[in-house]
């Protein structure tokens, strides 16, 4: 039977340089994971349903915690210990792999992490984006997200599968819309340079609904990709009768 425990918004559920050897499957609920290097720098990045905190300690990889882990919602996490490991490893694959996962995830975070440590002064805020509806706000753990390097993807979220779905070479979506229709796409919509100079707003499929300033976007005969300029745009996409919602704040041309 599974170990699920509660949290509360603003619980911290693993602080830094404890010494811990207990993972967190998140079933409901967003966290923060703030890390503090040496040099005083701080990188932080958020969590939510069907991901893992903790694994490295789990896995024996980490002696202490890398990272702070705090709640920004109440929710509830599946506890893993290393009995929980053992009996996963024996067990189906398909409990494993969202542990299996999440060590990907942080390999493929290291390695952006110190690619971008060179870079981390050139970085440019193109636009900064707020969900305007529940399930856009909920996207975005209600908070606005500033968007920093191009293209920036807008994508449903499923969870891997199978081990093979680890291997796959598919970036995940910078906004991932967990419990979406199937008509989303994991790489649905994208801000991306547009040719001519500036920013658009690209569908990845003709179709595709999607309304730009209440304008449709990629249907009958509108183009697939659309030009932002400077300022605010409501964005539309999804569902018809319940889509997401966005407010798209250009800041640069």
């Amino acid at each position: 039977m599974a170990n699920i425990m509660l949290f509360k918004e603003g619980d911290v559920l693993i602080g830094q340089g404890d010494e811990e050897a207990i993972a967190y499957l998140i079933q409901s609920g967003w966290v923060e994971v703030r890390r503090r290097q040496q040099d005083g720098r701080v990188h932080t990045f958020t969590l939510q349903a069907g991901e893992v905190v903790g694994e490295l300690g789990l896995a024996g990889l980490a002696h202490q915690r890398t990272a702070t882990v705090t709640a920004l919602t109440d929710g509830e996490v599946e506890v893993i210990d290393r009995g929980a490991l053992i009996r996963l490893v024996n067990g189906p694959a398909s409990r494993l792999t969202p542990l299996l996962a999440a060590l990907f995830s942080r390999l493929k975070l290291a390695l952006d992490e110190d690619a971008s440590d060179s870079l981390e002064d050139t970085f440019i805020s193109y636009a900064k984006l707020e969900g305007t509806n529940t399930a856009a706000q909920q996207a975005l753990c209600n908070r606005p997200r500033m968007i920093y390097h191009l293209p920036w993807v807008f994508g449903a979220h499923h969870p891997p599968q199978s081990v093979t779905d680890l291997f796959t070479d598919k970036k995940p979506a910078n906004v991932k819309l967990a419990g979406c229709s199937r008509l989303l796409r994991e790489e649905h919509i994208f801000i991306e340079n547009a040719p001519t100079g500036g920013l658009q707003l690209r569908v990845a499929q003709h179709g595709d609904f999607c309304l730009l300033n209440d304008e449709r976007v990629g249907h009958g005969k509108n183009a697939m990709a659309i030009p932002l300029s400077k300022g605010i745009h409501s964005l539309k996409f999804g569902d018809r009768s319940n889509p997401f919602e966005f407010s798209l704040d250009v800041l640069c041309q």
